[in-house]
């Protein structure tokens, strides 16, 4: 049998149960189930090596079934069941459906999304050719856009339909990792679930940006890695290439995601068989932190300045020649060169001196275990077909769209050396900190709307951690926390470090907290899998072991009864924390309304522990009296179904509900609805007046303008001119013109003979009154945090004592009250601050739009 053939199948399909337990697509690592009188059971199938399948001793291949003699016809294949597993994946995507695509137009597009659909537009209708930027990131949105404007219009709804689509896909990838050494079955439900409930992924995927596609790729190329590690197919191997490559046309993040993976990869190869190398290894970091450290300041030159804003070729290539021939880059080179030769002369007292005509990685990692990093990266530097065809593969997806199908060749330069390119561009602007954001801004965003993420995803990561301690300790794990540990330290590794880039990068934005939500979603989904997976065999257990269900008719209902005692304990605790927080309306020093606590409220405020202690009560009797095991149970399915409708309330209200309104700190700007509803009443003023779209539009293109968006959303006008914050003069035959609110000194006094109505641009969330004060960020000016002036203290002790002190704000009513009032009903202490622009209409039109409006 050659290298790359198929692994053998079976001539029949194996029985799928009502758990869906027969082996499928997406769950290739089992074989068919054997039934023994009640009980079920599962055999692990040993991943192909080489093309054929191995066995636990690596020695025997399982040859495939004898073809039936000649004349008699092939066994009939048994048709497929409809299993529980497959209804739940069909409703997740129907649902994911449904909230992906329902009523995408109704929120104005944002000032990004804008720009994005505005060049995509033109790309499809040939108004104007796209050329790579890597102001907008990578070329693969536009692409894309530009196909669904060819294929459906353009509109605010259609611009979006990309994203919903992927936003699909991302709820449905999870069934791909539903194999026993991932997520499982249960896990993999969940993960689905999670995802389809996310806020951030949900607004991310009816949002027009980069990010909902980076974290498809991400998922899609964390998919092919473990899968090709479970079972080195080829098909796993080219979905890796493919995935890379799309990503690397997407977003610049897809530099520290593909760092992170490599790290883990990297890792585990050290922990393995590459061992001999870690303390070589610990030194070179070492080496080379203190020589980025403190290198450039002893030799007193600094690297150099990326030129990132046009240059000229000669800044270029003198940045090049600079960075190349900089001490410390030297220096690195050389460390790189010592690390090689030093790991080879450790690496060559290891390898098997059977095996070495074969080539160092045979020698070094021939007979790794199954599932191992080893026998992965053995078995892909074997399939050099399949190593090329991937590289191909992901590199043909690279040069297609970089080049905008091969009609801006420069797109290969701005895709990878460019000064002005892709990675550079971005690394330029990392001090300039795009959005002034302080260094908590990921710690305050996420609990407000990933629940799960938070909580589950983080007991998920200290249960993988100690888990890792006691391997690494020798100790033994169950056969579930074993198989599935590389798994979940993968995610957490992922999750952590993410985390930690995103934080530490000049420009956090809040659709970035997508990419830290995805592995936090995945590790709460590999928990709650787990536990389900235990609860149904320690049930199955009990069934074979009596015979009979153990639970009698009358404790049928007890665990399911806590659960629900639990939940009503927490719904009335929400409708007391609803009523007592509402307060009154003051007015204090004749200043803005405030809401406040009564006395009363305060003096009932104690009303508040009745639920929780009701609650811990109901426990403490079903653990005395049904044991923790059971108890553990339905607190756990409380708690899912709680946060559940917590998840899917913050959701509902910040993207179908209050979807333009910036109440939450995830939408952070927003294009106002006064812009569409403008944009309407003109067309249908122009269609009045010329029949089409003809209407003369003057537009405030200038300083601080109001380009964008408008120059989306008045794209179909076909008489449009542009001034520059100013006119000398009065506007000719204008029917109507825009200005923005800054430059309106610049337009105004020749304005006589045309009406004013003012309108709302985009507004923003009130960042300075809700969360900047939480903590001093002394990677900030003075007053973008709770550090005022720079003679006061911004040491790490200073930034202890600003956390403890908003954190004790939470030990009186009136903090709790703000929180709780915040987070559940988006009740701002301040109004929302926006920019404006001003509508001119020529006096003898008004009328007639006043008729249109009203």
């Amino acid at each position: 049998m050659s290298e790359n053939t198929a692994p053998p199948r079976p001539t029949t399909d194996p029985p799928a149960t009502a758990g869906g337990n027969g082996a499928a697509d997406g769950d290739p690592g089992r074989t068919p189930v054997q039934h023994s009188g009640t009980r079920t059971t599962v055999r692990e199938a040993p991943p192909a090596v080489h093309g054929t399948t191995v066995g636990p001793s690596n020695s025997a291949a399982i040859r495939p079934a004898a073809s039936p003699a000649p004349g008699l016809a092939a066994p009939a294949r048994r048709p497929r069941r409809v299993t529980i597993e497959m209804v739940l994946w069909a409703v997740l995507v129907g649902v994911a459906i449904l909230t992906r695509f329902w009523d995408l137009g109704s929120r104005a597009l944002h000032h990004d999304e804008s720009l994005h659909a505005y060049y995509s537009w033109g790309y499809a209708t040939g108004v104007d050719d796209y050329v790579h930027h890597p102001l907008m990131h990578g070329p693969f949105l536009f692409h894309a856009n530009a196909l669904v404007y060819l294929l459906f219009g353009d509109s605010d709804a259609t611009s979006r339909y990309m994203p919903a689509l992927f936003g699909v896909a991302l709820v449905w990838l999870p069934y791909l990792l539903r194999g026993p050494r991932h997520l499982g079955q249960w896990g993999a439900l969940a993960a689905g679930g999670l995802i389809l409930i996310s806020p951030a992924l949900l607004y991310q995927s009816r949002y027009l940006r980069h990010d909902i596609y980076t974290v498809v790729g991400s998922l899609v190329l964390f998919i092919g890695i473990v899968r090709y590690l479970e079972r080195p197919e080829r098909r796993w191997l080219i979905t890796v290439g493919a995935a890379l490559g799309f990503l690397l046309t997407n977003h610049e993040i897809v530099f520290g995601i593909a760092a992170i993976f490599a790290l883990v990869l990297w890792g585990a190869l050290l922990w393995g068989r590459l061992r001999p190398l870690v303390p070589l290894q610990l030194g070179t970091l070492a080496a080379a932190g203190a020589m980025w450290m403190f290198l450039p300041d002893i030799l007193n030159r600094p690297l150099p300045t990326i030129p990132w804003d046009s240059p000229t070729r000669e800044e270029s290539n003198r940045y090049y020649v600079d960075l190349l021939t900089h001490p410390l880059i030297l220096g690195m080179v050389l460390l790189i060169v010592v690390f090689v030769l030093a790991a080879r002369a450790i690496l060559a007292a290891h390898r098997d001196p059977d095996l070495e005509h074969d080539g160092w990685l045979a020698s070094l990692f021939a007979g790794a275990p199954d599932g191992s990093v080893e026998r992965g990266v053995l078995h892909a530097w074997r399939d050099r077909t399949g190593l090329l065809i991937a590289l191909g593969v992901g590199g043909a997806i690279f040069v297609v769209l970089y080049t905008s199908l091969f009609s801006n060749m420069r797109g290969l330069s701005t895709g990878t050396v460019a000064t002005n390119g892709t990675l550079f561009y971005w690394l330029g602007q990392h001090n300039y900190r795009r959005g002034n954001q302080p260094w908590f801004y990921y710690l305050l965003l996420m609990p407000q709307y990933e629940f799960f993420a938070i909580l589950l995803g983080g007991a998920a990561t200290l249960l993988t951690v100690w888990r890792a301690g006691r391997a690494a300790l020798g100790r033994t794990l169950s056969a579930l926390g074993s198989a599935t540990l590389f798994f979940r330290l993968f995610l957490v590794v992922w999750f952590a470090l993410i985390f930690g880039i995103l934080s530490w990068a000049g420009e956090k934005m809040p659709w970035l907290l997508t990419h830290i939500t995805l592995p936090a979603t995945l590790l709460a989904a590999s928990l709650l899998g787990e536990l389900t997976e235990r609860a149904l065999a320690r049930r199955r257990e009990r069934v074979a072991a009596a015979g009979v269900p153990t639970v009698g008719g009358r404790g049928r209902w007890r665990e399911p009864g806590l659960a629900v005692a639990l939940l009503v304990a927490a719904g009335c605790w929400f409708l007391l924390a609803a009523r007592l927080s509402y307060g009154v309306f003051t007015q204090p020093d004749g200043g803005a309304w405030e809401r406040s606590l009564t006395p009363r409220t305060l003096d009932r405020w104690w009303f508040l522990a009745v639920p929780p202690a009701v609650a811990l009560v109901l426990v403490g009797a079903s653990w005395a009296s049904r044991g923790a095991r059971r108890t553990g149970w339905a607190a756990l399915a409380a708690l899912v179904i709680g946060l559940a409708v917590l998840q899917i309330h913050a959701g509902w209200r910040t993207i179908y509900l209050e979807g333009d309104i910036p109440k939450d700190m995830l939408i952070y700007t927003q294009t106002s609805p006064d812009v569409a509803r403008m944009v309407r009443e003109l067309g249908l003023l122009s269609a009045e007046l010329t029949g089409g779209k003809e209407l003369t539009i003057w537009e405030d293109h200038g300083n601080e303008g109001i380009a964008w968006p408008l120059q989306w959303y008045l794209r179909d006008f076909t008489n449009r001119d542009f001034f520059s914050g100013s006119i000398s003069g009065p506007p000719g035959d204008a029917a109507v013109l825009l200005v923005a609110d800054r430059n309106k000194g610049g337009v105004e006094r020749h304005m006589d003979g045309y009406t004013a109505q003012h309108y709302i641009l985009r507004w923003w969330f009130p960042e300075y009154e809700i969360y900047r004060n939480f903590a001093i960020a002394p990677e900030l000016d003075p007053g973008a945090s709770a550090w005022k002036r720079s003679d006061e203290p911004h040491d790490v002790l200073a930034i202890a004592r600003s956390i403890r002190d908003s954190l004790a704000t939470q030990l009186d009513p009136e903090g709790q009250q703000r929180v709780y009032r915040l987070l559940m009903y988006r009740d701002l202490p301040t109004s929302i601050d926006g920019y404006g622009y001003t509508l001119y209409v020529r006096n003898d039109l008004v009328p007639l739009l006043n008729g249109i409006r009203y």
